[in-house]
């Protein structure tokens, strides 16, 4: 008892296999076996019964000769079928087979032996072989043997396919090349809970902005495709920018901790501002219901060993208990938690030289004789009094103006190649009152043909992706950089809900909020009986409580600037 209990504290197998592996194991063996045996069967070979009657005898012979091999611990005669089935499933097996998984192993070959002798006998495999795969599954025989394994790479295609949308594309690739960088081309089935947990454990460590290091831009993807020489830094796997994450902060740890004279809340302090940011429990469980969707996509397979994915307590409970026991330990994340813009950022904005005038197209931040009105003049006015998603508006048509009942709107989500995440996305929003005032309407009316059809077609022509959002997020980000407004939870992607705030404050009631912001609506009256149509008030200069004056549609701004 004195060996075994030392054996299993240091075999390699206990700590690292589960009985679900095993389980998994033997349900695999037991598979193929069983559609060996069944297409024999259906082959219909034809022998005579002496022949028959010479296999039945070898069959009895080999189980004796097995259950001889299993009083000595023996388990040569299974050994290398159970190691080509743990490499297929990614499962580590140590030098010497432990001696639970070998006797149980011999135990299914040897019924598995029985059976194939019974069917050699005339008995019907389905009938002889329900007790033993009943021990295994619920599923019929007839199910278990056509079920076949689902890797990966099949789920992630799949799932790709029942989930076709570009929003839930990059969600489902995230988890997908994380998961097989962790596991490898692996079944689905294989991934048990206890591997989920220490998945989720090594996940919770991969550096905020892991991949992101790869120096591969617009500008060399560019270079790349017209035949040039571009510079282009070799991209790391996971856990190459796991191991640089943890030796960067275990190098600052150990700097902060031979600090004297102060307590270890203030080198926790300190760690705090300097340590690798992780990526967040948020990001935890997206990714969690990513691995779900590859679960179920590999359930719409044909895959019926699929387990259930962790839950939500699950995942953080596996990073906590990962935790190393050191005082000084911290997890450091940056979760965005995007706030309303205040009255203070507003006012900044709307009296910055993007609205008041500026030097040039390329300098926007810099004080001038220029109001140019494209993309970055009207946007940040348009999602600030709709609250529209931004991509809506960067992707709007000329033709999305519409007169309704004497009110201009707006025609958002509508279009066939429109890219809202729902149905309540498509709608009808009037243009609010301050958007007519600065001249929105006749803006749109004075384009001409040699504009596109797009109302801001220079965002579209900054990417050959279609990712518009970026596009302009990131050249806008630049400007409020210049401008004094950057803001990591005070974005610009923040001004949609600063309008819904507002709208709040304003008691705007919650269903026409939803429908303003594309949201859906509570209930069935609203979401397909009823449709908004008021004219949305100016409420930005009465929340700011801040006396703006902006220019109207004509020749030149307020101060005699040039409008563009």
């Amino acid at each position: 008892m004195e060996r075994e209990e030392i054996k299993m504290i240091s075999d390699p197998i206990y700590q690292r296999a589960t009985a679900e592996e095993f389980s998994l194991l033997l349900t695999n063996t037991l598979r193929s076996a069983l559609a060996r045996i069944l297409a024999e069967q259906d082959e219909g070979l034809p022998c005579d019964d002496d022949a028959i009657d010479a296999r039945i005898a070898e069959l009895e012979l080999e189980n004796l000769n097995l259950k001889r091999a299993a009083r000595r611990n023996d388990f040569s005669s299974v050994e290398l079928n159970l190691r080509n089935a743990a490499k297929a499933l990614g499962i580590d097996l140590p030098a010497a087979i432990p001696n639970d998984l070998g006797r149980r192993t011999i135990d299914l070959i040897r019924e598995l032996k029985d059976v194939e002798g019974q069917v050699l006998d005339g008995e019907d495999i389905h009938s002889a072989a329900a007790p033993l795969v009943a021990r295994f599954t619920p599923a019929s025989v007839e199910a278990f043997t056509s079920s076949r394994p689902v890797l990966l790479s099949q789920a992630w295609d799949r799932a790709l396919q029942l989930h076709p949308t570009r929003s839930m594309k990059g969600n489902i690739d995230a988890i997908a090349n994380v998961t097989l960088a962790y596991f490898g081309d692996v079944p689905v089935a294989a991934i048990t809970k206890q591997k989920q947990e220490a998945f989720f454990a090594w996940m919770a460590r991969l550096p905020k902005k892991h991949g992101r290091s790869h120096g591969k831009n617009r500008h060399t993807e560019k270079a790349r495709d017209e035949g040039r020489l571009a510079k282009e830094t070799r991209q790391l796997c996971k856990q190459h920018e796991i191991d640089r994450a943890d030796a960067a902060d275990r190098a600052i740890t150990d700097e902060i901790r031979t600090i004297e004279n102060i307590s270890d809340l203030e080198k926790r302090a300190l760690l705090n501002d300097r340590l690798e940011p992780r990526i967040t429990i948020t990001t935890l469980r997206r990714n969690r219901d990513g691995l779900n969707r590859l679960f179920k996509a590999a359930i719409d397979l044909g895959c019926h060993d699929v387990p259930a994915a962790i839950s939500y307590k699950d995942v953080a409970r596996a990073v906590t208990v990962a935790t190393p026991d050191d005082p000084l330990y911290i997890r450091v994340t940056q979760p965005k938690i995007r706030m309303p813009w205040t009255q203070e950022r507003l006012a900044k904005l709307l009296t910055s030289p993007i609205y008041t005038g500026c030097a040039s197209p390329h300098r926007r931040w810099r004080p001038g004789p220029l109001v140019i009105r494209d993309a970055f003049y009207w946007v940040p006015l348009i999602v600030l009094t709709i609250g529209s998603r931004i991509e809506e508006i960067l992707l709007l048509k000329q033709s999305g103006l519409l007169l309704r009942n004497s009110v201009y709107c707006l025609a958002l989500g509508l279009d066939c190649d429109a890219t809202g995440k729902t149905p309540d996305a498509e709608r009808v929003v009037p243009i609010p009152q301050l958007l007519l005032d600065l001249g929105f309407v006749d803006w749109i009316k004075s384009r001409d043909q040699s504009h596109g059809p797009l109302l801001f077609p220079d965002i579209a022509r900054r990417t050959t992706k279609g990712k518009v959002t970026e596009a302009f997020g990131k050249a806008f980000k630049i400007m409020l950089g210049h401008l004094g407004l950057a803001d990591f939870d005070e974005d610009f992607y923040a001004m949609r809900k600063t309008l819904s705030s507002m709208l709040r404050d304003a008691d705007v009631t919650d269903g026409q909020r939803q429908a303003l912001a594309g949201h859906k609506s509570g209930t069935i009256i609203n979401r397909h009986y009823t449709a908004y149509s008021g004219v949305i008030r100016p409420l930005i200069p009465k929340v700011c409580g801040h006396p703006f004056r902006f220019y109207p549609a004509t020749d030149s701004g307020a101060s005699g600037h040039p409008v563009m």
